[in-house]
């Protein structure tokens, strides 16, 4: 009962090796003579097993190989991908280099068309505030930048009016934006030749006011209408645009209008300036 148990139990293993013995009386009984020879049964036996230990060491110098040349193709993989985060950073300071460098002609050409001495500047920082105080350039003293230049910039095409040097420095100045508080610029609409006196309101939204115009001009003025500087009386030379007209009131008590004014310029974007150095001169 107990054999039968055993044989049961380990019956896999048992039909296992009378399949390996079968092989090897198979490989050493000879074809023509039938008979069996010791000799060669030992010598196939000792193949067998040399031919399974080289199998075996193939397997595993294989599988090492493959870890090798694994770990290799990863290495390579993770150079490649430095690479490339090298080269996409390459590309991007390209294209910052070629609109900088596009920006810089545009203000080279719109330099050579003003008719007077501009000095060209950067933007290098804007005073906190509720938009900015003011904007500081890296011209100063020593480029020959005084108090009360005027300051334009060049948008779209668009000369205009940023404001006045209120700073000065040996290096760096500070401009005083035309929408601060403080600020008062001799206009005239430029296509009803009407005159009065734009001021700011120290708004985010740099919200200019045209006041002083005689209430009479109100037909004559539509929304859209350009306001340009009128060089009168003023340290602003003649025909810089200001900004367009917005809105138009003009209360019962009152003898002159309130107009609103949108700037020409977006001080939100401001790079690049030009001080007109001839035209305090």
């Amino acid at each position: 009962m107990r054999l039968r148990d055993t044989v049961r139990k380990h019956r896999d293993w048992l039909t296992l090796t009378i399949l390996v013995l079968a092989c090897f009386v198979s490989l050493t009984v000879s074809t023509e003579s039938m008979r069996l020879r010791p000799g060669e049964v030992g010598q196939s036996v000792v193949a067998l097993f040399q031919q399974a230990t080289s199998s075996l060491g193939r397997f595993f110098a294989d599988t090492v190989t493959s870890i090798r040349e694994l770990s290799e193709l990863r290495s390579q993989y993770d150079d490649l991908l430095i690479q490339v985060r090298r080269y996409e950073t390459i590309a991007d300071d390209i294209t910052q280099l070629q609109a900088e460098n596009l920006r810089l002609r545009e203000a080279l050409g719109f330099q050579a068309e003003l008719p007077q001495e501009a000095l060209p500047a950067r933007v290098i920082a804007k005073e906190p505030g509720a938009f900015f105080a003011g904007v500081t350039i890296n011209k100063g003293r020593a480029a020959g930048v005084r108090r009360d230049m005027p300051v334009i910039a060049n948008q779209a095409g668009i000369r205009g009016l940023v404001g006045r040097v209120s700073e000065v420095g040996l290096t760096t100045a500070v401009v005083m934006p035309v929408f601060d508080s403080n600020s008062f610029v001799a206009a005239r609409l430029l296509r009803s030749r009407h005159e009065g006196l734009v001021s700011g309101a120290g708004l985010p939204d740099g919200s200019l006011t045209m006041l002083y115009v005689a209430k009479s001009a109100r037909s004559d003025i539509t929304v859209d209408d350009v306001v340009i500087t009128s060089g009168m009386r003023s340290i602003f030379p003649e025909g810089i645009r200001i900004g367009t007209v917005e809105s138009i009131q003009g209360r019962p008590y009152e003898t002159s209008l309130t107009i609103g004014v949108r700037p020409a310029v977006d001080f939100s974007r401001l790079e690049y300036l030009f001080v007109l150095t001839e035209a305090s001169q």
